[in-house]
């Protein structure tokens, strides 16, 4: 119960004094009597002396002085030892009440101190720590278990546990067991340590529980304390973890590809479904328990049939330390006559601190593909063979048709030396046929690496090839990444400007350097390109609108050379928005950074041919 205020307490006190005074002066003056009715006197007296202490004595001699003075002036007759005996005696049981009341108040604030010291121990705890009374409700409560359970500490002494902290659905069984408990003195039979409290805002927490019940001197039941620590973030992350563990699991085990998970001594831990199946199909019933029976059963070559020992496998490699991707071997059942051919790959799994514990190795059966590649790779030796063959028939065909050509030319005039050109021409085109298949095969993969290339002998070399026409070329020294068939660039847009230009169409090459790249344009004064043939003029087969337009390879052969190297190209008019005023075809290459041409220095002057 609360302690009045102090006010309230002064007032109380005052009413009392002052009917105390009525008293006595009824008493002497109105009934004339010498003895007043001194009982009501100790109220006053014993709640002063109870709520003040030592100053509460002041009211006992007030009272005790009031009853003497009222009786000398409203009474003739003299005190008698009695009335004196009751003034005495106010003051004597004044001190008396005044010294217990101290007392008390004394042993109430050690009891207080000690409650707090207890207070603030239990609030250090990580735990929630609750004390509850025998009728249910909240007796003391710690810090933390206020921070779990989302209230202040006044919001919950005092009130049910059972109603503020347990689930409903847990409520009624909750309560049937603690009175049990409490009638009983015994602890519940040992069953979950797990608990589950609801908060304030209807979250519910799961707690590892404990409890014991507090009894009095008596050996009754008053209390019982328990305590709980807040698993819910764990039990939570362990649940996430095992969704995770079921997820993974069914991931690895619907993989194409093989799997099988190693400790650091070599010895499988587990294989996934694919390679189950994979060690099924190479005729074992069982799959391998250890480093030695892989050895007993398998031996492992590379293609070409070179046999590896043990210590080069893709599982030993990655014992060592090493990360295998894509090493392909012929893997062969001693004992059997099943072959297949796998693609490994694998690493070590390393803990949060660095270390390993575990290698991982995967396998895909590439059996078929490899079949299938060997197949297509004998075809395309064979077709080359046979272009090989048609290449040098033609050529040599096409060399005999422009020797008698030319031959026959000198004899003819008129109308039958046209024909002769046109054949001298149809022969040409032939030839540039061929040449330009020729140079789509060898764009196959795989492509030759990279390498620096001298930019300026290319086009050099290209414009001594046409002694005839009017090339303006501005000469710079660069080196340039590209590979042996750079030269098929230019050899396809300088003769385009030529095969497709007027008679007297000049020619102009110009390089300048950017950052990191080297920009080449190639100009001419023809007929130019419509904009409507732009977009299209670097496809396959995609040709000009001119008479003289021919199959569509050969810039489509310079897009794919400069792509390979990296670059780009484009088309555009020579004077802008003048279509029929030539063409300028820009391309870019990158520069091979630190490398010097080995040719000789360009002088600054610019080249005629």
């Amino acid at each position: 119960m609360a302690p009045l205020p102090e006010t309230i307490r002064i007032f109380i006190v005052g009413i009392l004094i002052g009917i105390s005074v009525v008293l006595t002066y009824y008493f002497h003056a109105v009934l004339s009597v010498g003895a007043v009715f001194s009982h009501f006197f100790y109220i006053p007296i014993i709640l002063a002396a109870l709520w003040w202490g030592r100053r509460g004595i002041s009211v006992a001699f007030f009272l005790g002085g009031l009853v003497l003075i009222s009786h000398f002036l409203l009474r003739t007759d003299v005190g008698t030892v009695n009335d004196y005996g009751r003034a005495v005696m106010f003051v004597v049981v004044a001190i008396v009440i005044a010294w217990l009341s101290e007392r008390l108040r004394g042993q109430q604030k050690d009891t207080e101190k000690e409650r707090d010291r207890a207070q603030g121990y239990l609030d250090v705890a990580a735990v929630l720590l609750v004390v509850i009374n025998a009728d249910q409700t909240i007796g003391l409560i710690n810090r933390r278990g206020c921070e779990l359970l989302g209230y202040r500490e006044e919001e919950l002494l005092g009130k049910n546990w059972f109603d503020v902290a347990v689930p409903e659905r847990n409520r009624e069984e909750g309560r049937q067991t603690f009175m049990r408990m409490a009638a009983s003195g015994t602890l519940p039979a040992p069953g979950t340590d797990e608990n589950v409290i609801v908060t304030k805002s209807g979250d519910e927490r799961t707690l590892i529980w404990k409890e014991t019940v507090l009894r009095d001197t008596g050996g009754r039941v008053i209390e019982v304390l328990g305590s709980g620590k807040d698993i819910t973030d764990r039990i939570r992350a362990q649940e996430a973890l095992r969704n995770s563990e079921a997820q993974l699991r069914t991931i690895v085990e619907n993989l194409n590809e093989g799997l099988g998970v190693f400790d650091l001594d070599g010895n499988p831990l587990q294989w996934n479904r694919t390679a189950r199946e994979t060690f099924g199909l190479l005729g074992l019933e069982d799959v391998p328990r250890n480093v030695n029976e892989l050895a007993d059963h398998f031996e492992f070559a590379t293609l070409d049939g070179t046999i590896l020992p043990v210590e080069e496998w893709p599982l030993s490699r990655i014992l060592r330390g090493e990360q295998i991707r894509d090493m392909e071997v012929r893997t062969r059942r001693i004992g059997a006559d099943r072959e297949r051919v796998f693609n490994y790959g694998g690493t070590l799994v390393r803990g949060a601190g660095g270390s390993p514990f575990m290698a991982v190795v995967t396998f895909t059966d590439i059996t078929e593909r490899k079949e299938a590649e060997d197949a297509i790779l004998a075809a395309n030796e064979e077709a080359n063979l046979y272009l090989d063959i048609m290449v040098h028939d033609i050529n040599n065909a096409n060399a005999i048709a422009l020797g008698y050509s030319e031959f026959l030319a000198e004899d003819l005039d008129g109308k039958n030396r046209e024909m002769m050109q046109k054949i001298r021409s149809a022969v040409s085109q032939s030839i540039e046929i061929i040449q330009n298949v020729s140079t789509i095969r060898r764009l196959r993969p795989p492509a030759p690496p990279l390498k620096p290339v001298d930019l300026d002998a290319v086009i050099r070399a290209e414009i001594r090839q046409h002694p005839d026409a009017d090339i303006w070329y501005d000469g710079r020294s660069v080196a340039v990444l590209a590979d042996d068939l750079l030269p098929e660039v230019f050899t396809n847009l300088v003769g385009n400007s030529i095969k497709f230009g007027e008679p007297d169409v000049a020619i102009a090459i110009r390089v300048e350097e950017q950052d990191g790249e080297v920009l080449v344009s190639v100009e001419d004064t023809g007929p130019g390109i419509p904009d409507e043939v732009k977009p299209t003029l670097f496809s396959r087969f995609r040709k000009g609108k001119g008479s003289k337009s021919g199959k569509g390879l050969g810039l489509y052969i310079v897009r794919m050379l400069v792509t390979r190297y990296g670059g780009s190209i484009w088309v555009e008019d020579r004077v802008p928005g003048a279509t029929d005023a030539g063409a300028a075809f820009r391309l870019t290459l990158k520069t091979a950074l630190g490398e010097e041409p080995k040719a000789r220095a360009v002088p600054e002057a610019s080249l005629r041919v």
